[in-house]
């Protein structure tokens, strides 16, 4: 529930440490994104949710698209971590390892399909160009690395055949990101009433980004596995649900 209904605009400020305040702030942009989409969010919301001054704010953030690098890196970081912990516990070769990060990472997003719609809204809007690039590279400095690192021991396995693990870490990251498109488009039949046709559209792409990824790490074809398809249909059922909501 928002800070209207929680502490009103006149509750005291909180005292915190430096790194305390600003997760405060991140707290609170990420509970009203959530809550209301980026368009409906202003700082002034904000810093009523934290009960934050607005000096202390300026302190950490110099407007309210360094919320969005903020939220978004976090976000990425929580669904890597997710992903790490899935591939610890797997057991098998570099590439069921590499299989079950995938698969996490999807899964992870799947299950916030509706907390996530506020991103996806603001992909669907022209004139975001500049606030997608921002998007772009907090996942990158998030999911870069991991990927890079499995791919290395992949190689030392034996199992992998890269051409340069960085490289093709980013080029899978950058494939990933090319899929704005797509899901713009699935969106759309999503709020259309079709979740079944957007995720029929969506899962087709990611095949065809399977395929490239199987090749850029040296595998058969079939090797790299994403999700369950099945999990793209509820994802576009509950992205819709999430529009609804504001």
């Amino acid at each position: 529930m928002l800070s209207e209904d929680t502490h009103p605009r006149t509750a005291p400020r909180r005292r915190l440490t430096p790194e305390d305040r600003r997760a405060a702030i991140l707290d609170a942009a990420q509970v009203l994104f959530f809550a209301k989409g980026w368009d409906a969010v202003t700082v002034a919301d904000v810093l009523a949710e934290a009960r934050i001054s607005k000096g202390g704010f300026y302190h950490h953030f110099s407007a309210k698209e360094d919320l969005l690098d903020g939220v978004v890196s976090r976000l990425a970081e929580q669904a890597v971590a997710a992903a790490e912990a899935s591939r610890r516990q797997c057991e098998g070769d570099a590439l069921t390892r590499f299989n079950a990060f995938l698969a996490a990472t999807n899964r992870w997003k799947a299950e916030r399909a509706t907390e996530l719609r506020f991103i996806a809204d603001m992909i669907r809007r022209p004139g975001n160009e500049l606030l997608l690039q921002r998007i772009d590279a907090a996942v990158r400095r998030a999911v870069v690395p991991a990927l890079e690192a499995m791919i290395r021991d992949g190689a030392a396995e034996g199992r992998f055949d890269p051409p340069d693990p960085k490289l093709v870490a980013e080029a899978i990251v950058s494939l990933t990101i090319s899929r704005r498109e797509v899901l713009r488009d699935a969106i759309a039949a999503a709020d259309a009433g079709a979740p079944e046709a957007a995720a029929a559209r969506l899962g087709a792409h990611i095949a065809a980004e399977t395929a490239l990824v199987d090749r850029l790490l040296g595998l058969p074809p079939g090797s790299v596995h994403y999700c369950d398809p099945a999990e793209f249909g509820q994802m576009m059922a509950d992205m819709a649900c999430g529009h609804a909501a504001y």
